[in-house]
């Protein structure tokens, strides 16, 4: 059998892509058993059953011969079925719209008219109007211009210039063209316009467009047919539009935004050739889960399953095509499909597969789709939510493209960004309050799987100081009264069974005097230590009736990183950053594990935060029927954060230790003389420091180093350190 490349086939624009699939749509029609796939070079090839014994060049004149007969005999059907009717003064003809536009006319068409009719545009639901693929806007009608009356004058192009079809094919033929057209539509993008230079006219001639690829794209195009369940994608149902999805919203100047359109087209290789009817039948049935119950809903997310997706897939490419306005100063910007790169199904790296389930909980809970969907009553607002989680798509596209920490960090980051401005008061919880919404708090995401993504990282000091603040976990007692993981402190939301929630801002808070929105939120990032210090300070008054202290973590870090934190080598900008960031993971259900670290190595220990951290853990793990320290004079001195508020905090942590005995593995603890005497010398940046120092979760084994650091042998008389 002899195979046939199409070199003018190539994913260098929409157009070029779509002609392969309008080579597959003829081609295969007049040979069913015709293997249709791409090389590495995302050429179209094809083979032929029914051409055995034939030589290549006989093969290929015959394919040209159906394709230049077949091709214009489809596009002069297509014109006289669709193309809207223009008014005539001397023939008294009205203007009528295309047939497309009238959901009633759709049942009139003949079988293959209604084919092409379902892949342009789809009835709305008990309405007599229809939506037009974004392939075809306003069914077909850009500005003065329309498509089918291009088509129409695409086959009288073509019938004059047969011979232009070989390079339209295979990039062969004369190098000008006997016949072009003023205008590719956003199937072939225009050179951008550059007035009263020349340089418009030139780049028009450089890069004219065939009547023939015009045809064979747009013929392509009706190739793209969906199941008829919903108009675009939803979450629970097949695509009547397949591989059509919502791109980001761009804000172009004030109050004014643009809905960027997503199109993805697939290519597959040698190894998994098919026939038409296959590849229509896997188009029809094609699936984007990011979830067992969620389909994705927006193009990052298609981008995200589609990477995430395994060898069985149908595909192995999808081809991304934004369809972005390049003329935003009419008043409905058109649209040209520019290239964006492409996405490949199981991705390149091990990280780009697990991609999918670290945004599984975003599906599950549709948290994005409260962006979306407020009718065209709420236009504005819309325009503007849909802007605002902007920067978490285009972050989901970045890691797709670049897989790694940088990419990974940037999402997690835009994450936090727009989850903070749907939680705290402003303009986006303004519009969700205006259309009758109340925001929802991100879901909680996958620990395990960004640990993983954030391996990296991991290696450095302020990434394992700011998971292991991110991870303290919340307690509750047996009076219902709680304390939330540590994110209920940075964000006004309370945690509620496996979510997060938004709480009334008039509702008393249980914990303390006043209501939730009396609560102070200094989460900014201006003061970072005085973040850390009212964490500290509020964490400690919500735990005033549990029997715990609320500050232990799923995470460790050892001692050597505690240290450099006191001695100034750790960005305390960086852990402020970071422990919002590992905040927003779902630590409840991870135990400590082989990623909580414990100190392997001996380190020079300030005996000021030894006596600090232990006072804290008989607080964290109290002995049993022992209850914590109450005074709340350490805590509030160290929350104060000035070298003697600090010095007289330590001295009277000593005093408690003395008293109630030093965290041990063995009872009883070690108490009174057994525990050392001295008075701390702490200096002013240490000071600033300890209040966050001693906050960080640290393992067991450290806590009992730190009680040898001060315990004295009885052996031994009282000693100063």
């Amino acid at each position: 059998m002899a195979e046939l490349i199409f070199v003018g086939v190539s994913p260098r624009c929409l157009g070029d892509l779509l002609k392969g699939y309008g080579i597959m749509a003829i081609v295969g029609n007049d040979c069913p058993e015709a293997l249709f796939w791409w090389d590495d070079a995302f050429h179209l090839v094809v083979e032929r059953p029914c051409d055995d014994g034939q030589d290549p060049d006989t093969t290929k004149r015959q394919i040209e011969g159906i394709l230049r007969e077949r091709v214009r005999h489809w596009g002069k059907r297509l014109a006289e079925s669709f193309k809207p009717t223009r008014s005539n003064k001397k023939t008294g003809t009205k203007r009528r719209p295309s047939r497309l536009t009238d959901a009633t006319s759709y049942d009139a068409f003949s079988g293959e008219e209604a084919q092409w009719a379902r892949a342009i545009a789809l009835p709305r639901s008990g309405r007599d109007e229809t939506e037009s693929h974004p392939l075809f806007p306003a069914h077909g009608q850009e500005g003065s211009g329309d498509y089918f009356s291009q088509v129409e004058k695409a086959v009288e192009g073509a019938s004059a210039a047969p011979g232009d079809i070989a390079w339209s094919l295979f990039a062969e033929g004369n190098s000008s063209l006997s016949r072009v057209l003023d205008s590719g539509y956003l199937f072939f993008p225009e050179p951008m316009k550059r007035y009263a230079t020349g340089v418009s006219k030139w780049e028009q001639d450089k890069a004219p467009i065939s009547p023939w690829c015009f045809l064979l794209a747009v013929r392509g195009a009706l190739v793209l047919r969906g199941s008829l369940r919903r108009l675009r994608w939803g979450r629970r149902a097949y695509p009547a539009f397949p591989f059509v999805f919502d791109g980001a919203t761009v804000e172009l100047g004030k109050g004014k935004f643009f809905r960027n359109v997503e199109i993805h087209l697939p290519t597959w290789g040698w190894d998994h050739p098919r026939t038409l009817a296959e590849f229509e039948m896997q188009v029809r049935q094609f699936q984007a889960r990011l979830t067992v119950n969620g389909f994705a809903a927006t193009a990052a997310e298609f981008r995200a399953a589609v990477v995430g997706r395994g060898a069985g897939a149908a595909f192995d490419l999808f081809h991304r095509f934004v369809l972005e306005g390049r003329r935003p100063g009419q008043r409905q910007p058109m649209r040209q499909a520019i290239p964006r790169g492409a996405t490949r199904v199981g991705g390149r790296a091990e990280q780009s597969s697990a991609l999918r389930l670290m945004l599984a909980p975003l599906a599950e809970t549709a948290w994005l789709d409260q962006f979306t969907g407020l009718g065209s009553r709420h236009k504005d607002k819309e325009d503007r939510l849909r802007a605002a989680r902007a920067q978490a798509e285009e972050a989901v596209n970045r890691a797709v493209d670049e897989p790694g920490l940088d990419a990974y960090r940037e999402l997690l980051d835009a994450l936090w960004s727009v989850n903070r401005a749907l939680v705290l008061p402003g303009a986006l919880r303004r519009d969700l309050k205006d259309v009758g919404r109340k925001p929802r708090p991100l879901p909680p995401l996958p620990a395990r799987l960004w640990e993983r993504a954030l391996a990296e990282g991991l290696k450095t000091p302020a990434y394992r100081l700011g998971r292991a603040l991110g991870s303290i976990l919340g307690i509750r007692a047996n009076g219902g009264t709680a304390v939330g993981p540590v994110l209920e402190h940075v964000l006004p939301i309370e945690r509620r069974g496996s979510h997060w929630v938004v709480p009334d801002p008039d509702r008393k808070d249980p914990k303390r005097s006043g209501s939730y929105s009396s609560r102070s939120r200094r989460w900014a990032g201006l003061d970072p230590l005085g973040d850390f210090r009212a964490l500290f300070w509020s964490r400690w008054l919500d735990s005033a009736e549990l029997p715990r202290l609320p500050f232990a973590g799923a995470r460790y870090v050892p001692l050597a990183d505690i240290m450099a934190l006191l001695d100034g080598e750790v960005n305390v900008n960086e852990v402020h950053r970071l422990a919002a960031l590992f905040a927003l993971l779902d630590w409840r259900a991870n135990e400590p594990t082989e990623y909580a670290g414990y100190s392997a190595e001996i380190v020079p220990i300030s005996p000021g935060y030894a006596a600090l951290r232990l006072w804290l853990e008989l607080g964290i793990r109290p002995a049993h029927d022992a209850r914590p320290p109450r005074d709340g004079q350490v805590a509030h001195l160290l929350s104060l954060g000035t070298q003697a508020q600090v010095e007289r905090a330590c001295a009277l942590a000593l005093s408690r230790l003395r008293i109630d005995g030093l965290p041990w593995s063995t009872d009883p603890r070690p108490t009174g003389k057994a525990v050392a005497r001295f008075h701390a010398t702490i200096s002013l940046e240490q000071a600033a420091r300890l209040g966050l120092a001693v906050m960080i979760p640290i393992s067991r084994e450290d806590t009992l180093k730190l009680s040898r650091r001060l315990w004295v042998p009885s052996d031994e008389k009282e000693i100063a350190i």
